[in-house]
């Protein structure tokens, strides 16, 4: 009988739900199913709940080889699912599974490398090698040189684990191993194909520039010659105090190495100008700043999933950067969803990526990959063609024009200094509101944001945020039409202008989600404002004869916040509220 694999992918809450997992995939399980490995991106990085998750899965399957990480969101048949962990249970008939761990704190990555290699060249029809490991606290360059000495032939991917809230408490685990720097990896030996795909979608822009100065491998200190922020404040009046977030998640770098494009996303900025980067880069090397655009992310994406469509694989594994999932926020699931058109998806988001490419091994950012696996010969019709059911966004085609109206109307305007004045006022009010509700805009929120993180570092100020989102909002475009949504928004907006006076702070944050800054107020405050507007939407805002009722998430500074934590927090803060029954007020 012909030889093919089989995956099972469930998604469990955390305290609750593993074991109905494990008994349905006992009763779905097929007697032809030998070998077995269990793979989990788990929406916890407690090492105890970790350890009693895995002390679970190994008395229902003694003997089988287990890994994964801790992930700030899990990916599952063509979505993603956050609060919730990703198990897969992918099972073979004539491929052989090996999980081998190293501890990173008691040897160098180097170390880890020779060891592996030497170990991998000993397994016969080896296929291809998967890599769980800490990004945030381990330089994994030197491992992954050393698996470039293995035959071209052998595919290796993986991810850095990555959490809801960011740093350095991310862990990897490979059967009884936990630990917060280490390296996993999960060998693939015998009739198993693999290849591996990856899909980036920002595009270059601009010149191409040479890093001449560095500091170490992950400091750009200079580019042609200049401080490396130069090129941020000089093309996109991006200030030092600026870095991080949406806009820096729409303009990172692209590095030209070994044939490829590599994104690279500056998180900060020091004092003399030097960009401290999240992944690599070296002196010598090209680079150019990029533009992020959803339409291309798309089309990739329709690319890979049609040539792996005809690979007609039987199981998928994504390990997608966090960075997207920031990035692409509600049309998220259009990237995903062709993938599980093909086959079973299991997957999550990471703290960087790993992929080889003409026998070259790097860690990436910003990116997709897909590892696709089949044990079956020869290609089958796995179903609908994916691109179906893709859906083409035009937003960035509508900036692109604006950005060239601006361009001929300022050329225009400069005739005459009192018209290009007047031009300056409209477009600076424009770029810093929203268009249908009149609040400030993201970028402007951000850049507020930002302001206020420094000032919290740097005098200790404390502030506070509220995010909010109108709950099933989604139903009312759909059953009452975009008009009254619309609607809705702009009489939500009217009680924040009634509500928030300076120097407070609200904004649309996109779509139904909107922000509230709130310098030098604390928590208690802070929740007592959230109250008074939950009453004020309920009273106030109706449709369809109904109340509109939100959710609210708030959080307060902390000493030694950044950017990104206190962002998280946000996010974080609102899921909890919406995942624990919508119109209520949840603080962390």
């Amino acid at each position: 009988m012909e030889a093919f694999m089989n995956q099972y992918v469930y998604e469990v809450e955390e305290g609750k739900g593993l074991s109905e997992v494990i008994s349905r995939f006992q009763r779905a399980r097929k007697k032809e199913d030998r070998h077995l490995l269990i793979s989990i991106f788990h929406a916890s990085n407690d090492r105890k709940i970790i350890a009693e998750d895995l002390a679970l899965l190994k008395e229902a399957f003694p003997g089988t080889e287990m890994a994964g990480m801790s992930a700030s969101g899990g990916i599952m048949s063509g979505h993603m699912v956050l609060g919730r962990s990703v198990v897969s249970f992918s099972a073979f008939q004539d491929t052989e599974v090996k999980v081998f761990s190293y501890d990173i704190s008691a040897m160098t990555p180097a170390e880890a490398g020779e060891r592996a290699l030497e170990t991998f060249r000993q397994i016969p029809r080896l296929s291809g090698i998967e890599i769980f490991t800490t990004l945030s606290t381990v330089n994994v360059d030197d491992f992954l040189t050393a698996l470039d000495n293995l035959p071209p032939s052998v595919s290796v991917f993986g991810g850095g684990a990555d959490t809801y809230t960011g740093g350095d408490g991310t862990c990897v685990f490979g059967n009884d191993f936990i630990s917060k720097k280490a390296i996993v990896a999960v060998c693939f030996a015998g009739k198993v194909k693999i290849h591996v795909y990856q899909n980036l979608g920002w595009q270059p822009l601009g010149k191409a520039m040479t890093i001449t100065a560095t500091d170490g491998d992950k400091v750009i200190r200079e580019l042609d010659g200049k401080p490396a922020v130069h090129v941020y404040e000089k093309y996109l009046k991006i200030k030092k105090s600026d870095f991080g977030g949406q806009q820096l998640m729409s303009f990172p770098l692209l590095i030209l190495r070994n044939g490829r494009m590599l994104a690279r996303l500056p998180a900060a900025c020091r004092e003399d100008g030097s960009l401290m980067m999240t992944s690599n880069c070296f002196a010598g090397e090209e680079a150019r700043l990029a533009y992020g655009d959803l339409n291309e992310i798309i089309e990739r994406c329709q690319a890979n999933t049609k040539k792996i469509r005809q690979f007609s694989p039987e199981g998928i594994t994504i390990f997608s950067c966090i960075t997207r999932r920031l990035f692409l926020k509600e049309d998220t699931n259009q990237v995903l969803a062709p993938y599980g058109e093909i086959a079973p998806v299991c997957g999550g988001y990471s703290h960087g990526e790993i992929s080889r490419l003409h026998g070259k091994t790097e860690a990436l950012n910003m990116t997709l990959v897909a590892a696709v696996f089949r044990e079956r010969e020869g290609n089958v019709d796995s179903g609908r063609d994916p691109s179906s059911i893709v859906f083409q966004s035009g937003s960035m085609t509508t900036i692109q024009r604006l950005a060239s109206f601006i361009t001929v109307s300022t050329a225009e305007l400069e005739r005459t200094n009192a018209l290009l004045a007047e031009a300056n006022r409209k477009l600076s009010y424009v770029a810093a509101h929203d268009g249908l509700t009149g609040l400030l805009n993201r970028e402007s929120i951000e850049s507020i944001l930002h302001r206020l993180v420094w000032e919290r570092r740097k005098d200790r100020i404390d502030f506070s945020a509220i995010m909010i989102d109108l709950d099933d909002f989604k139903s009312i475009n759909d059953i009452h039409g975009h008009s009254e949504g619309d609607r809705v928004l702009k009489e939500v907006s009217s009680i924040f202008m009634d509500e928030i006076k300076p120097p407070r702070k609200a904004g649309r944050w996109g779509g139904d989600e909107f922000v509230i800054l709130l310098p030098d107020t604390g928590e208690d405050k802070a929740f007592a404002l959230a109250e008074r507007l939950k009453k004020e939407f309920q009273r106030l805002v109706k449709c369809g004869g109904k109340s509109v009722s939100a959710s609210f998430g708030v959080t307060s500074s902390k000493e030694g916040e950044t950017f990104d934590s206190f962002y998280r927090k946000m996010d974080t803060a609102l899921y909890h509220a919406k995942f624990k029954g919508k119109n209520r007020i949840f603080i962390i």
